[in-house]
């Protein structure tokens, strides 16, 4: 980020864009095309929209290494609503996939050859996609490493190697942005309690600080949180729309008065 803001909440904008938002409601807005008619060659990568150099998916790793939002539709042929995860920033990226690599056993006793597979998900048993090929490509090309060579067999200086393999594979292009300050009326307010009736479904919300607060409805926590003013996440069902906490704030179960 070219600001020094602590951005603690991202969701997907219109035409593949990223919105970044501070706790005083300040917005980053990075663009996929800086205009129009820029060709998709040259226009930036979801990497870079993202801070997220692995370009892994939303869930509960992401969440426990920092992200805080997801944007962009992962395809998959299990057709599964996975998004890649959004990270304040690069290096709060770049540390989640160093990580993500190395714990557990999920690829750390893999060979460069098997990692491919594995990283970009390729059932057991079934054979190598063009992207599994082009992928260990990438990686060769760019280490020189041995594709029978393990995880874990990689020191320190190797891993930083094929860490920047995957960024260069994956694509980092930067691009457009577009930063707002929020007015002062307009600050990010937070959750800090909620009413809910005999059913335990909510019906209220208090928003705002912890000097000025005030009760709302459900319908006007919405349209806050919808216009980029409350720090939390719309969810749209069959059944109307409803409010969840953001990500890293308290269960809304912790803050019923």
């Amino acid at each position: 980020m070219k600001r020094h803001n602590k951005w603690i909440k991202a969701e997907e904008g219109p035409e593949n864009s990223v919105f970044y938002y501070d706790e005083n409601g300040n917005k980053l807005r990075r663009f996929w095309k800086a205009y129009p008619e820029q060709p998709i060659d040259e226009a930036s990568t979801r990497s870079w929209r993202n801070n997220n150099p692995g370009n892994h998916a939303m869930g509960k790793f992401a969440k426990e290494k920092g992200a805080i939002g997801s944007a962009g539709k992962i395809p998959n042929k299990e057709n599964l609503d996975l998004k890649y995860a959004v990270y304040p920033d690069y290096e709060t990226g770049r540390k989640a996939q160093a990580t993500r690599l190395k714990e557990g056993t999920m690829y750390i006793d893999s060979t460069l050859n098997e990692f491919v597979r594995k990283y970009t998900g390729v059932p057991d048993g079934k054979p190598d996609t063009d992207e599994v090929r082009d992928y260990r490509k990438a990686i060769k090309f760019f280490t020189k490493f041995d594709m029978n060579r393990t995880i874990r067999s990689l020191n320190d200086k190797e891993y930083i190697q094929l860490l920047d393999a995957m960024k260069k594979h994956e694509g980092w292009r930067e691009g457009r942005e577009e930063y707002t300050e929020a007015k002062p009326e307009k600050q990010l307010k937070e959750v800090l309690g909620v009413h809910v009736n005999k059913q335990h479904v909510i019906t209220e919300f208090l928003v705002g600080t912890s000097k000025k607060s005030k009760w709302i409805s459900k319908k006007e926590a919405i349209m806050m949180t919808e216009e980029g003013l409350l720090n939390a996440i719309v969810v749209h069902a069959k059944n109307g729309s409803y409010l969840r906490p953001a990500h890293g704030a308290k269960p809304f179960h912790e803050l019923i008065c």
